[in-house]
């Protein structure tokens, strides 16, 4: 196969390999030697786009689960006001542990995102 590979079969193998896929399985699926994939994977750029597009992968999957999490909580809170005694207590125990672990992720998200600010000022560079 050629050295020079189009840009769109490089967008189509880094989905691919975004997506989970062996360098074997990948080859295969963009129709590529395996020799033609280590070799673009070698170069720095093209794994950086792989990693951009793995990352909006989970931003979009990240985002669907969030608006499922709302629906969830609501169905929680549905069962705390159920008529079953043993299920509202359940139910309300998973609210009190969920909402403390989720609070306590996003306290450290914030103090990270302070962290980051203030090493950047170090730094020298806007936050």
């Amino acid at each position: 196969m050629s050295q020079n590979v189009p840009e769109e079969k490089n967008l189509d193998l880094a989905l691919i390999l975004a997506s989970g896929a062996t360098i074997t399985s990948a080859a295969e699926r963009a129709q590529m030697c395996r020799k033609t994939v280590q070799r673009k994977l070698a170069d720095p750029e093209f794994r950086k786009l792989v990693s951009d597009l793995r990352r909006q992968m989970f931003t979009d999957a990240l985002g669907r689960m969030a608006e499922h999490a709302t629906r969830a909580a609501d169905a929680l809170g549905a069962l705390v006001d159920g008529d079953d005694s043993a299920l509202r207590l359940r139910a309300a125990r998973a609210v009190l542990s969920l909402g403390l672990r989720l609070n306590d992720a996003v306290d450290v998200n914030e103090r990270m995102d302070e962290l980051e600010r203030q090493f950047a000022l170090q730094q020298g560079a806007q936050p």
